[in-house]
């Protein structure tokens, strides 16, 4: 009897442990408007490398000559590395490229990286 209530209570709390996880990854749609997209042009001074999602700080210079910070989110380092993008290879930090993103919901500077373009080859991070 109590180890048909210990295997039910371990079920129990494994199922209750996975739920957790499972609700805890946000929709790309939910913050973002994926319908949208824009390209932005810009130095990349920083690459998180964190999972579940890559963050990308480029810096875009305006018409006016005012550098405005933007802050990007990307698939995983692995999910780069997967599509053959070597963060060490390709990208330097310093250099100029090119993305393709979706606009925040919230109107701010912190958008979905769709593409990024990097010599003249582009990749697509996700189709949504």
């Amino acid at each position: 009897m109590i180890k048909n209530i210990l295997v039910i209570a371990t079920m129990l709390l494994s199922i209750l442990a996975l739920s957790v996880s499972a609700t805890a990854h946000h929709s790309a749609a939910a913050q973002f408007d994926v319908t949208q997209e824009f390209v932005l042009t810009g130095v990349l001074t920083e690459l998180q490398e964190v999972n579940p999602h890559s963050i990308w700080h480029v810096d875009v210079k305006g018409e006016d000559g005012k550098v405005t910070p933007w802050k990007l989110e990307g698939v995983s380092p692995n999910g780069l590395r997967r599509m053959g993008l070597s963060i060490k290879n390709d990208l330097k930090i310093g250099g100029t490229y090119s993305f393709t993103c979706a606009p925040a919901r919230d109107g701010s500077r912190y958008v979905f990286l769709k593409a990024v373009t990097v010599n003249g080859k582009v990749y697509q991070m996700i189709q949504l």
